[in-house]
């Protein structure tokens, strides 16, 4: 298998280390859910998630073919890689951040939700996503591995079907507010989708 640097690819790791740090710390503290997305709907996104992640980071556990290369691997494809990551990175937790205690992993309601429109939510209604999106993007990148490309499949989609839920769930609830905020934003990339 033919490998970025070690430096760039524990850069990579770090990246996403400190994703899931965050996304840890800040789970606490947030609003009890109202209503939530039943376990068993829930665990075909735990597996697509974990299965991106493993064809991203390490491609090699599942197939050969997986970590060969689609790219040169290293310089300037690394840096333009690692750049998109960052810049998912910072907008996720941006997102994340200004959503405050409505946050849920799953698809939630929470007691005392509030639909928030501010800051990111002001250019797309998901820019969770689309920052994990970036991430996504950056690593396959910065690594070029062939299962870089399967990973993000597999994030989009999970992502398009958290969309639909969401969306059913916060029109439900929101009504007439959020049938507003959604026709003046898109869902994951201002002014396109």
């Amino acid at each position: 298998m033919e490998t970025t640097a070690s430096w760039q690819y524990w850069s990579v790791v770090a990246a996403w280390v400190i994703w899931e740090i965050y996304w840890g710390l800040s789970a606490r503290g947030v609003k009890r859910a109202a209503a939530r997305e039943p376990f068993l709907s829930r665990l075909p996104v735990l597996i697509a998630l974990l299965a991106g992640i493993a064809c991203m980071l390490v491609p090699q556990w599942i197939s050969a073919y997986l970590a060969r290369p689609f790219l040169p691997q290293g310089g300037i494809f690394f840096y333009l890689g690692y750049a998109i990551l960052v810049a998912g990175l910072s907008l996720g937790i941006w997102a994340r951040s200004v959503l405050g205690r409505n946050w849920s992993g799953r698809v939630t309601i929470k007691e005392g939700h509030e639909l928030v429109t501010a800051g990111p939510y002001a250019l797309v209604r998901h820019p969770i996503y689309s920052g994990a999106l970036l991430i996504n993007i950056g690593s396959a990148i910065a690594l070029g591995w062939i299962g870089g490309l399967v990973a993000i499949v597999l994030f989009a989609v999970v992502f398009v079907r958290k969309i639909r839920l969401e969306e059913r769930m916060l029109g439900g609830h929101f009504g007439e507010k959020y049938a507003e905020y959604r026709k003046r934003t898109n869902a994951l990339i201002p002014f396109i989708f």
